[in-house]
């Protein structure tokens, strides 16, 4: 399965691998939630998955494989631009592969994940370490009280959405983006809170004065 936001792309990527003897590759558009969560519910051997897909859609989807715990591997494909590339490896991601990297180099990580491998290109290690020091000065100069306080947009419209009471599938209608990243919103913001389910971080937000003035008037 490939997931991309580039059509051309991942049509292409699709092709070739199908071409060969070993692999069936079916392309999927990340825009059609539908089919997303359709495929994400069924089996597959491998998930090919670009970095940077919007809503960080690529963190939730190799969260929601790892948490399936059957076989599905996933390597993502990183453009030298990108965002995210900690947190799909501490998400549990197999493989690292540069978008710019010849095909061989593509077989060749296909060929160790599914052998039960990890496999990183070499341009990324480079890249990985300095991310890794960059959190991990971010996180040390993070008062600790602080840790995990400021919303994202996106976050903070969930949970304007979650006080009014709407469900995950509703709040993934309103927002216009899959059920996975709602799913994985609300996680961030359980974190974020450090409460244990939605009702609490409703009413914590509530204390907090984090709920838009909207939202505060609809449910008072």
């Amino acid at each position: 399965m490939v997931f991309h936001r580039n059509c051309l792309f991942r049509d292409c990527l699709s092709n070739f691998l199908s071409s060969l003897a070993d692999y069936e590759a079916v392309s999927i558009d990340h825009g059609t939630t539908d089919k997303v969560d359709q495929f994400l519910r069924d089996p597959n051997d491998l998930i090919l998955l670009d970095l940077n897909l919007p809503d960080s859609l690529a963190v939730e989807i190799v969260r929601a494989v790892k948490e399936r715990q059957d076989n599905t591997k996933v390597i993502v494909l990183v453009p030298d631009e990108h965002d995210q590339l900690v947190e799909c490896i501490a998400a549990g991601v197999h493989g690292c592969v540069l978008e710019r990297s010849p095909l061989n180099d593509l077989q060749a990580a296909i060929q160790d994940v599914l052998a039960g491998q990890t496999y990183c290109s070499t341009d990324i290690v480079a890249t990985m370490f300095a991310e890794l020091a960059r959190f991990a000065s971010k996180t040390a100069e993070q008062p600790v009280e602080s840790k995990g306080c400021r919303l994202t947009v996106r976050e903070q419209e969930v949970l304007d959405l979650l006080s009014k009471r709407k469900s995950n599938k509703q709040i993934a209608s309103e927002l216009s983006v899959s059920l996975f990243t709602v799913k994985n919103h609300v996680h961030n913001l359980l974190e974020k809170l450090n409460v244990d389910n939605r009702v609490e971080a409703v009413e914590m937000a509530r204390q907090q004065n984090r709920l838009s003035a909207r939202s505060v008037s609809k449910t008072t």
